[in-house]
């Protein structure tokens, strides 16, 4: 594990700390504030108006790189932010079950958005279902998102990639091009029709 923290540039230096328990929280409780974080952490810490300070600057500096959103008042992962907490994590645990229905209800969006360009190709909603089936990107399986993660460790291990300099896009290509032979890949687009 120490690789991944001397890697990964947001778990060393003299932020490591704010970074992983900041990180850490929202993995254990779901989509927080600034303000439900700092009152989380205060119970630690301290000053919480000080520490709320110090937690806006941090979650900034984690949106511009990649690991947090922000949705009106609340922080959410990136696909990038869940695949750093499961690298930091000394040993990996579930997310809390907000991030479920989270993912569940984004993805039941991108279905109805994508559907009439997917049916230009002949595709159904179950089709673009089973490609994220396929890629192991369903929130309902955790084990293979630990296995993502690993990938991913493996990946920088190797040099092939930068963790902190990879956008989200380009990382999911590389994990998808990497884990999956080119049969399977072509699996994955190739449309069976049903039988009458």
């Amino acid at each position: 594990m120490t690789i991944m923290k001397q890697t990964i540039g947001i778990f060393s230096g003299k932020q490591k700390d704010y970074n992983i328990r900041t990180l850490t929280l929202l993995w254990d409780f779901g989509p927080q504030s600034a303000w439900e974080l700092a009152n989380k952490m205060s119970q630690v810490r301290g000053n919480k108006i000080s520490l709320h300070a110090t937690l806006n600057k941090r979650l900034r500096i984690l949106e511009k790189k990649g690991y947090l959103r922000r949705i009106d008042k609340k922080w959410f992962f990136t696909f990038k932010g869940l695949l750093a907490v499961l690298l930091v994590l000394p040993e990996p645990r579930t997310w809390n079950v907000k991030w479920i229905e989270l993912f569940e209800a984004k993805k039941e969006i991108m279905e109805d958005l994508s559907a009439p360009i997917f049916a230009k190709y002949g595709f159904e909603r179950k089709d673009v279902r089973n490609m994220l089936i396929r890629i192991g990107l369903l929130m309902n399986d955790f084990e293979a998102w630990v296995d993502l993660s690993n990938r991913v460790k493996s990946l920088m291990e190797r040099g092939i990639i930068n963790f902190d300099l990879i956008r989200e896009s380009t990382l999911l290509n590389v994990l998808i091009w990497e884990g999956m032979t080119a049969e399977e890949m072509a699996n994955l687009t190739i449309h069976k029709p049903e039988e009458p």
